[in-house]
Formats: C-alpha cells, sequence, structure tokens
C-alpha cells in the first residue's frame, strides 16, 4: 500500500494544475454531465486509499495487458469536476424512488425491494463546465461505481442520465464481461414518447455525458418507432464516438433508402431533430 502515497501526490499536484487549467475556460453555454447512484446497506464511504486500490491494482476487471485505470483515467481522483457523497435515507428519502420523478427510470420488482432496504445512496458524479477534451470519465466513473457497490455492500446502480437501474450484481457482470466501459452501449438508450393521437417521438439519454443536449425526433407516426429508435441510437452511437462533430446534418443509409437527421431548436435543454427519407427509385 505504500506505492499508493506518491501517486497520491503525483495526483494531487496535477489535480491543482487541472483545477488551474479548466477553471479558466468554463463555457457557460456547455454541460457535460455523468452521474451515478449506488443504493447501499454501509453507510460511510470507504478510505481513499482503499477506494483507489480497488479500482486500480485490485480491480477484479482487468485482464492481461488491460488495466481498466490507468494513468490517464487515474487523473481523475483529484479532478475537482469529480464528486463522491453519501445521502442518508432518512434525510432525503425521496430520492430512493428515482422512478417517481424520472419519466424513463422502470425498476423491477427485485430493484424495488433492494430500494426499500437500503439506507444510503452514493452519489458518484463529474460534472464538467470546461469542454472535455476526451472520454476518459466514461471508463472512470463506472468502475468508481462498482468498487463503491462491492465496498458498501450495493445493492443498486441507477444511471441518473439514462435513467436505468441495475442490481449490483448485473452492473458488475457488465463490466466483467468487457471491463472498456467507454463504448457508446454502455451510456447512450433511446427511448419512445408516445403522445395522445397514437404517435410519438424518439429521445437520447445519455449525450449529456459528452456535453451534447439531448435529441429529440418531430412527432412520429406509431408504425415508424422501430425505424425511428433505431436510427436514432445510431445517431447517438456516432456523437458519443466523435462528440466534437455535433453540428450535422447526418446521413444513414437504411432498408436500401437514405435517412438524413436536420438539427434544429433547444426546446427545454433538447434539441430538436428534423428526420426525412429519400427512397431510391429502382
Amino acid at each position: 500500500m505504500a506505492w499508493l502515497i506518491p501517486i497520491g501526490a503525483v495526483l494531487a499536484i496535477a489535480g491543482l494544475l487541472g483545477w488551474r487549467y479548466f477553471n479558466g475556460k468554463r463555457d457557460h453555454a456547455y454541460l457535460s454531465v455523468t452521474e451515478y447512484w449506488v443504493f447501499t446497506t454501509a453507510t460511510q464511504l470507504p478510505e481513499q486509499e482503499k477506494l483507489m486500490d480497488r479500482m486500480i491494482s485490485s480491480n477484479p476487471h482487468n485482464r492481461r495487458g488491460f488495466a481498466c485505470i490507468g494513468a490517464k483515467e487515474g487523473m481523475l481522483f483529484t479532478d475537482i469536476r469529480l464528486h463522491l457523497g453519501v445521502a442518508l435515507k432518512a434525510k432525503n428519502p425521496h430520492i430512493f424512488r428515482p422512478d417517481l420523478f424520472e419519466e424513463h427510470a422502470v425498476p423491477t420488482k427485485e430493484v424495488l425491494e433492494r430500494l426499500s432496504e437500503c439506507p444510503a445512496m452514493v452519489k458518484v458524479r463529474y460534472v464538467s463546465e470546461a469542454r472535455i477534451r476526451d472520454t476518459r470519465h466514461l471508463q472512470f466513473l463506472p468502475h468508481m461505481a462498482d468498487a463503491v457497490a462491492e465496498m458498501m455492500e450495493g445493492q443498486v446502480v441507477f444511471d441518473h442520465v439514462t435513467e436505468q437501474f441495475w442490481t449490483a450484481e448485473e452492473f458488475r457482470e457488465m463490466l466483467a464481461q468487457n471491463g472498456n466501459s467507454e463504448r457508446p452501449e454502455f451510456h447512450i438508450r433511446v427511448a419512445w414518447r408516445p403522445n395522445a393521437e397514437g404517435g410519438g417521438y424518439a429521445e437520447t439519454l445519455g449525450l449529456r455525458k459528452v456535453g451534447i443536449p439531448e435529441f429529440k425526433t418531430q412527432e412520429q407516426e406509431a408504425d415508424k418507432e422501430v425505424l425511428v429508435t433505431g436510427l436514432l441510437m445510431r445517431l447517438a452511437f456516432q456523437l458519443m464516438r466523435d462528440f466534437e462533430n455535433h453540428e450535422g446534418p447526418w446521413e444513414f443509409e437504411e432498408f436500401d433508402d437514405t435517412f438524413f437527421f436536420q438539427p434544429g431548436k433547444v426546446e427545454d435543454g433538447k434539441r430538436i431533430i428534423e428526420l426525412t427519407r429519400r427512397q431510391v427509385v429502382g
């Protein structure tokens, strides 16, 4: 464990330099948010050194030739944009039922039972008002959430941005199968919201993690749900991989036709995008 002391010193210095660098580059029109809620049985955070060890050298998801948290990701331990804190159910009972205030949060019966038994919630959060240059936080935060869950007898993990629940075991198994959590499928959802007329629209959940406003389509007919959500998922994956090129328009081929996404205005923090189709005349 002695090796952690010099590493901690280096990270502290790097964190100070990072603070000076990013504090002068804030963009008030920009916001990147990644946030996990880990519902736990224990109420005390683990010691920082033990948490670092679990995430770095003792990480069970490490593989030969691949360390889940390397030097690049480790810099986030002292990044001022990272927040780790505990909320107790006795003082904040409402946050133990996210499904009551998040539209797309749909817990299973098992998740609800576990939530009712947890006295604490640990918030693992990374928020940046400075434009991010890479996606190391998408690798770091899931592994921190998993480490917190293991060390604090976690029962449920909730992605507050994508509004998705897992049991702690399900979340850990996802990382066990593939410790690389920077991949888009780990961070992106597309949901369909029906309307009273029988149609609806599709919207993304997860683009905020890379500083892009969530997208939503204009109203669509109900029978286009599968097509529209599939196309929007392709676009969201592309943007997650290349988040600096998000101005559009974008073009996709599907079913021998060409589909175009044209970005429009932002309403309630979400960008409306128009979907048009150019049919191939045989």
